[in-house]
C-alpha cells in the first residue's frame, strides 16, 4: 500500500520525522503505525489524481467526501471533524460593506461580493475541493476574480500571500488559522448557509488492495472511537467549547 500526501507536515508525521501537531495528524499517526505502509510519497496536489489512476493501491489522507469524488474513490470512516471554512481578509484591506453581510456577519452571496469590485480576488489551491457546498459556489465565480495557486505543498505559500496582502481573500479552516502568528492581522467572515462542520477521510483508489487496506484502517479507527481516544486526541487542540461541540458531533455521527 502506498500513502501519498501533498502536505509536508503530514508526510513528516507518517514518516516519523516529527511528532503530530494537530488533531488529524494524531489520528493518522496512531492508525498507520498499526498497519503496513509500503511506500510514502509527497506530491503536488494536482498530481495526486494522476497517481491514483494507476494500477497500484494508493490512499491519500485528509480528503473531503464529495459527490464527484464518491464516483471514483472509496473512503474511510471519518478521521477528523473540523469546523467549516471561513473567509479571511488582511486587516490592511477595507472591511466588507455591511450590505454583503447578514445580521450574524456572514457573507450572504460570495459570488456577488467578489464581482462587486475589480480589486477583490479570492485565493484558491489548484484542483482543490472545498466541499460540495463551496465547490458549487466557486464554480460560479468569474475566473478574473480568482487567484489559483499551483505547486507542491501550496498551503504555506497561500498563507504567506494572504499575510503579505498579495491577495484579498482566502478560504481556510479556523483550526488551521488559529495556529499562525499572522492571525492577529487578519479578520474573518462566515459564509451564510455553509454546513457547521466537515469530516475528513482517508481517500483511496477503488482497487481490491485499497479496499482491503481501508477495511483494516477502519477497524483500527473504530477502536479509537470506542475507547474515546479519538475524541481525546482533539482536546489539546481546541477550546473547551469547541471540544464539547466536537464530542457531541462524534457521539451523534459515529
Amino acid at each position: 500500500m502506498t500513502i501519498v500526501t501533498d502536505t509536508k507536515n503530514m508526510f513528516d508525521v507518517i514518516a516519523h520525522n516529527t511528532p503530530p501537531r494537530n488533531f488529524p495528524e494524531e489520528v493518522y499517526n496512531k492508525v498507520l503505525t498499526q498497519l503496513s505502509v509500503d511506500k510514502l510519497l509527497f506530491a503536488p496536489h494536482e498530481r495526486i489524481a494522476t497517481l491514483m489512476s494507476g494500477e497500484d493501491p494508493m490512499c491519500v489522507p485528509q480528503r473531503l467526501k464529495t459527490a464527484v469524488r464518491k464516483k471514483v474513490y472509496v473512503f474511510s470512516h471519518p478521521t477528523d471533524f473540523f469546523f467549516n471554512r471561513r473567509l479571511y481578509q488582511h486587516k490592511s484591506s477595507k472591511p466588507l460593506n455591511q450590505k454583503f453581510l447578514d445580521s450574524s456577519g456572514n457573507v450572504i452571496d460570495l459570488v456577488d461580493m467578489l464581482v462587486s469590485s475589480s480589486e477583490y480576488t479570492l485565493l484558491l489551491g489548484a484542483d482543490h475541493s472545498y466541499g460540495d457546498f463551496l465547490d458549487d459556489i466557486i464554480a460560479n465565480i468569474p475566473r478574473d476574480s480568482l487567484y489559483i495557486r499551483h505547486g507542491i505543498d501550496p498551503y504555506f505559500s497561500m498563507l504567506e500571500m494572504l499575510s503579505k496582502g498579495r491577495v484579498d481573500f482566502y478560504l481556510s479552516y479556523p483550526s488551521i488559522m488559529r495556529s499562525i502568528t499572522e492571525m492577529e492581522n487578519l479578520r474573518s467572515y462566515g459564509i451564510a448557509g455553509i454546513p457547521a462542520y466537515e469530516a475528513g477521510h482517508l481517500m483511496c483508489n477503488d482497487l481490491e488492495g485499497s479496499r482491503a487496506f481501508l477495511n483494516a484502517f477502519n477497524d483500527v479507527l473504530a477502536s479509537l472511537y470506542q475507547s474515546g481516544e479519538f475524541v481525546n486526541f482533539a482536546k489539546k487542540y481546541m477550546s473547551e467549547d469547541e471540544w464539547a461541540q466536537l464530542k457531541r458531533i462524534v457521539e451523534n455521527t459515529l
